[in-house]
Parts: C-alpha cells; sequence; structure tokens
C-alpha cells in the first residue's frame, strides 16, 4: 500500500449500503486522497436536518449534481460527491427524477439515493405567482392532490403561524397566505398536507426581517400582504415591483385611492356569475365595472382593501417591505412595448402624455 493505490471493501447491506475506503498512508500527488486531502469518505454529522425537494436533471453530470447537492446543504462538499462517483463508475447510472432528501446527508448514502435505490416516488406541483386560492385548487387537484373541494376544505381548517393570525381581521381567509412556488410530497400526500407545507414555506420566506420592514412602514403584516397582493397583479417585470410599491405608498401617503384594476377584478369574481362569463380576472372592465360597491375596489374605496386578492411571490413581499422611494403618482402599461412594462410619472400631466403616447400599440 506504500504506492499510494486504493482499496475498496463493499459492505452487503442492499445497494450501496456501505463503503470502506482505506487510503495509503502515504497519498502521491495526484491520488484521489491527494486531491481531497486524505479523506474520501468525509464524516458527516447532519448540521441542520430538514427535508430538501432535489431534482436530477435529465443528463446533469456528477459535478453539476454534487455542486448543486453542496449549496442545498445536503452534503458538505461536491467534489467528494464527484470523484466518488467517478471513482465507482457511476456517472452513468446516476437517475434523473424528483428527490426528497436530508440535509446533512453522508454523501455515500446520497449516491445510494440517487442510483441504486430511488427515493419513494413524490408528487409534484408548481402554483405560479399571482393566482387565487381556487385556482390553486385546480392545480392540486391535477397534480394528484385529491379534489379541489378538497383542497378548499383544507385552505380554511388549517391554522396561520401565531404571528401572522394575530394581525389576521375576522372574517378572514388565507387568501394570499399560501406561498406560490413548486412543492414535491410523497405519493399518498393529502391536500392538508400540501396546504401545511405552503404555508411553513410561507412563513420561512416572509422573513422576520420583512416583517420588521413592513411593520416600520406602519403596515400590519396582513396589510402588508394585501398590499403585496396587488403589486403582484400589476407587475410583469421584476425590477418594477419596487416602483409600483412605492406609487402606492405615495398614493396612501396623500389620501388618495390606491386605483388598481386588478381588485376591481377581484371584487368581480365574487360574484359566480361573473366568474362563469369573464373568468377569474375579467380582461376587459367597463365604466359599470369601477363602480363595483366592494370594500375590496380601490378605485372606488380608499386605504388598503380588507384582505389580499390574490397570493403573491416573495418578489413583491420585498417590494412592499422595501419600496423604491421616487415621487412616482402615476404608471401607465406600455402598449407599445407589449412586454408588460409600465411609464411612470409624477404628474397628471405627465401620466396623460406617457397615455397618449404608450397607452394603445
Amino acid at each position: 500500500m506504500s504506492d499510494g493505490r486504493v482499496s475498496w471493501f463493499a459492505v452487503a447491506g442492499g445497494g450501496i449500503a456501505a463503503l470502506i475506503v482505506v487510503v495509503a498512508s502515504v497519498c502521491v500527488a495526484g491520488t484521489p486522497g491527494a486531491v481531497l486531502h486524505g479523506r474520501l469518505v468525509d464524516p458527516i454529522t447532519p448540521e441542520t436536518g430538514g427535508e430538501v425537494a432535489f431534482t436530477v436533471e435529465e443528463g446533469a453530470s456528477a459535478g453539476r449534481i454534487g455542486n448543486e447537492l453542496e449549496k442545498l446543504g445536503i452534503i458538505r462538499s461536491g467534489l467528494q460527491f464527484q470523484v466518488l462517483v467517478s471513482l465507482m463508475g457511476l456517472q452513468n447510472q446516476l437517475s434523473a427524477g424528483d428527490y426528497i432528501l436530508q440535509r446533512g446527508t453522508p454523501i455515500l448514502t446520497v449516491i445510494d439515493s440517487v442510483t441504486v435505490k430511488a427515493s419513494g416516488p413524490v408528487l409534484r406541483v408548481t402554483f405560479p405567482e399571482g393566482i387565487r386560492v381556487e385556482e390553486m385548487a385546480t392545480i392540486a387537484a391535477k397534480a394528484g392532490f385529491g379534489t379541489a373541494q378538497e383542497f378548499l376544505d383544507a385552505v380554511a381548517a388549517a391554522q396561520l403561524p401565531a404571528e401572522f393570525a394575530a394581525s389576521l381581521p375576522p372574517g378572514q381567509g388565507l387568501q394570499g397566505y399560501l406561498f406560490p412556488d413548486t412543492y414535491f410530497l410523497p405519493v399518498g400526500a393529502t391536500a392538508a398536507d400540501l396546504v401545511h407545507e405552503m404555508l411553513k414555506t410561507f412563513e420561512t420566506r416572509f422573513s422576520p426581517e420583512l416583517r420588521a420592514a413592513a411593520k416600520a412602514r406602519g403596515l400590519t403584516l396582513h396589510q402588508a400582504l394585501t398590499l403585496a397582493s396587488i403589486v403582484e397583479r400589476e407587475a410583469a417585470i421584476s425590477e418594477e415591483r419596487p416602483l409600483i410599491a412605492g406609487v402606492f405608498y405615495n398614493r396612501l401617503a396623500a389620501g388618495d385611492i390606491i386605483g388598481a384594476d386588478p381588485t376591481v377584478q377581484f371584487a368581480l369574481a365574487l360574484d359566480p356569475k361573473s366568474v362563469e362569463e369573464f373568468g377569474w380576472w375579467k380582461k376587459e372592465l367597463t365604466l359599470e365595472d369601477l363602480k363595483n360597491p366592494s370594500p375590496y375596489n380601490t378605485r372606488l374605496n380608499g386605504g388598503i382593501p380588507p384582505g389580499p386578492i390574490t397570493n403573491p411571490g416573495l418578489a413583491s413581499i420585498e417590494a412592499v417591505a422595501n419600496p423604491a422611494q421616487t415621487d412616482y403618482y402615476y404608471f401607465v402599461a406600455d402598449a407599445k412595448k407589449g412586454d408588460g412594462s409600465h411609464r411612470f410619472a409624477v404628474t397628471d400631466a405627465d401620466h396623460q402624455r406617457n397615455i397618449a403616447l404608450y397607452g394603445s400599440p
């Protein structure tokens, strides 16, 4: 063994249950032991714990997979993962698919999971930002989490984390509190399980720092989330979210109406007949629509509406917590560009000019 060669002993137990690597006491330059400073397998003690959803993409290299696993905290060293996969001859046996892995898992266990013994089958569902709970219910049902009604029932029965529950007005549901993201749960998981994960994710992503920033602006957490939900429906371009949030703050500070069309769309959809005819978000609003007496209609009523009109993503929550500081009071969609961007203005005269120049294709 003085020449630096490596001896391998596979211990039986199903797949790659264990692997003992004996490295020569003197490692020569260029050997795996030398590259990894004499430690091919780093004895890892889980530090943070917790399950992590991880996807092995088709054709992904061991190096790329190792790096991603390291970034997620699942393993300690992506380099070790790459070297071990190579030495074990498993480069072409990494199985593409969705996995649920534990943070701080020993590398050999992870290799075992994504090759010989794949994790159990999972359900995968993706919720885009800016949709209502009712729309989420349809997506959840298609993904295999029971019926749409079971999802709605699970939402109605769910409990918010204490800090958020404290600012929830009586009679308000959880519209806005279900964080839009991609979720992986084991096959057999229920709608209630999914809603539980969505609320846990919401609590994590709407971090204590963001909560403090929102409160510093004089908002309750419920009001901040409500404003973020309006920003979510108004903004199509990420960098404009803080600008739009800033416009709303300027209008609120002046005692003016927010004047956001998405709140009118939400108000209209409170009527099942409107939903049946126009869907959840009516595209073409009439003058009569703008007079809808719902307290959600910010074209008619001042202040922040009673609750969120949709479930916002992190960028919109961040925009409300940390809005752009400008004198902008108006904005209009740039119909000539047609990319969802807006033209901003300080004065009504400039705003009318923008409407004339950019308000139609």
